[in-house]
């Protein structure tokens, strides 16, 4: 019977009295010119009666072959592991308002267990229906985890569809135990990398009528090797088990508002009591995945505590400041990188949008474009903007503008031995990679700026941001945005 608390149409029914609710609250009765209200009668709706039409739309015309669908986040939850109990509520109501996006008016849908939902389109035909399943999947791609379509990229969303006479009782109770298989058949599908037209799959990325025309020219970003390391080798040892790590904040410059109205995380490692300090990229092992990986879950995981502590806080200042968050290509070009950005997800979506950069860091020679526009297109649905930092040597390009990074910058901490340079052929060095960079069309910024004249050089000759001891020490949180007037840097 639908109305049995265990029927699946009583439970689909819930949410069209919700979208039911909602309508009447967009659109109230209205008043007479006396000021009384309408005598026309309020609509009424009865749960138990939409949860008998749902059945008999559903499953009392066998000929139909109606299907409900399923989207199941299994995957995903098997990958974050012990942390499923404290995401699954958050996660539920990403879920929920992703479908509400998608699936349209009139089609319900209903939450089953901790990890799946039920949609069902009882007047849409099955193409449309599975398209609109498919559009629920893609954004939960987007919304929760950045997951982008390719190749070697692995959906944590999981979609399928049963069909109603198989998997609902005459009572209207749901098989979970058909459920269940369908979904692990759609896991084993997405996992053998199969290509078909189905809901399973991702769709491929949609290109531009004028690039499907051309035959398009890879470029090598940099260097001529394969593969090498972005770094000097010498610069960090394996990573112990045991090492401390902290996090800091860099005060940083920003030309736009002549403010130093950005904070840049920054990992501090130290191995054991005694050792020396290693610091951004130089406590990143070269080469080495899961030292990354690691080190990357640590800043996201204390950057976005540090961040919510301070909105928390109430202090409106504090809040109107942009973050930026260092990742390394090592983890964010593994099949592992959706767990590095989980604690993006414990940010509202206005902030992400917002305040939120991500910076692309230790990118390695020979990187071909489609590498590199994987790595941004995937991170570019995380946050407001991308940077990509490169080295002094490196090869800078329009290419990075054209694949939506919005900066290109340096970190004078990485300069190798034989880079080292005194502070004014650094400068003349500089503006000539500023002049470089704005015949492409994007704008530059340098990190761990040691001097005065450095910091007031850069500022000068264009520099987008800049930051470093010679501007501000690093402090323990992100903090107000400060002004900063341009011409405050010609004395130095």
């Amino acid at each position: 019977m639908a109305g049995s608390s265990s029927s699946i149409w009583l439970r689909l029914a819930q949410s069209l009295r919700t979208i039911w609710d909602e309508d009447d609250a967009a659109h109230p009765a209205k008043t007479t010119k006396a000021g009384s209200r309408s005598d026309k009668p309020k609509r009424a709706f009865s749960v138990e009666s939409a949860a008998d039409r749902l059945q008999q739309m559903l499953q009392r015309d066998p000929r139909l072959k109606a299907k409900l669908h399923i989207v199941s986040l299994v995957e995903f939850r098997d990958w974050v592991g012990d942390k499923w109990p404290r995401l699954a509520g958050k996660v539920a109501l990403i879920v929920e308002q992703v479908i509400r996006r998608h699936v349209g008016q009139g089609n319900p849908f209903c939450q089953d267990g901790e990890d799946r939902w039920v949609i069902a389109f009882p007047e849409l035909s099955p193409e449309e229906a599975r398209e609109r399943t498919l559009a629920v999947v893609e954004d939960l791609g987007r919304r929760l985890f950045g997951e982008q379509s390719g190749e070697g990229q692995r959906s944590m969303a999981v979609a399928t569809e049963v069909s109603v006479a198989d998997a609902v009782s005459a009572e209207g109770v749901l098989d979970v135990i058909h459920v269940d298989a369908a979904i692990r058949e759609s896991r084993a599908f997405v996992s053998s990398g199969v290509v078909a037209d189905s809901v399973n799959q991702w769709k491929p990325m949609e290109r531009t009528e004028q690039s499907r025309r051309e035959e398009p020219a890879w470029e090598v970003m940099e260097g001529q090797s394969a593969k090498a390391p972005a770094f000097d080798p010498d610069m960090a040892v394996p990573l112990p088990p045991a090492a401390r790590l902290s996090l800091v904040w860099r005060p940083t410059w920003v030309a736009s508002g002549e403010a130093i109205s950005a904070y840049g995380a920054r990992v501090i490692r130290i191995d054991h009591e005694g050792a020396e300090a290693l610091e951004g990229c130089r406590a990143y092992p070269p080469g080495d995945v899961a030292a990354a990986l690691r080190l990357d879950r640590f800043v996201t995981s204390s950057a976005v505590r540090d961040i919510v502590a301070a909105m928390r806080s109430g202090d409106a200042d504090r809040n109107q400041a942009s973050v930026i968050i260092p990742l390394s290509w090592a983890s964010l070009s593994s099949d592992q990188r959706g767990s590095v950005v989980i604690p993006f997800s414990e940010l509202p979506q206005e902030t992400r949008n917002t305040r939120l950069v991500v910076e692309v860091f230790g990118i390695p020679d020979g990187t071909t474009t489609p590498e590199l526009e994987s790595v941004v297109s995937f991170v570019r649905s995380l946050c407001r903007e991308v940077l990509v930092r490169t080295r002094m040597s490196a090869k800078r390009s329009s290419l990075a503008a054209e694949i939506g990074v919005s900066m290109v910058g340096l970190d004078l901490s990485e300069l190798r031995p034989d880079e080292r340079m005194d502070d004014e052929r650094l400068l003349e060095t500089l503006s000539r990679v500023q002049e470089a960079t704005a015949k492409d069309g994007i704008g530059c910024y340098l990190w761990s700026a040691r001097h005065r004249r450095v910091v007031g050089g850069v500022v000068q000759s264009g520099f987008e941001m800049v930051n470093g001891p010679g501007l501000m020490k690093d402090i323990g949180r992100p903090a107000i945005v400060m002004p900063a007037p341009r011409a405050r840097f010609i004395a130095a």
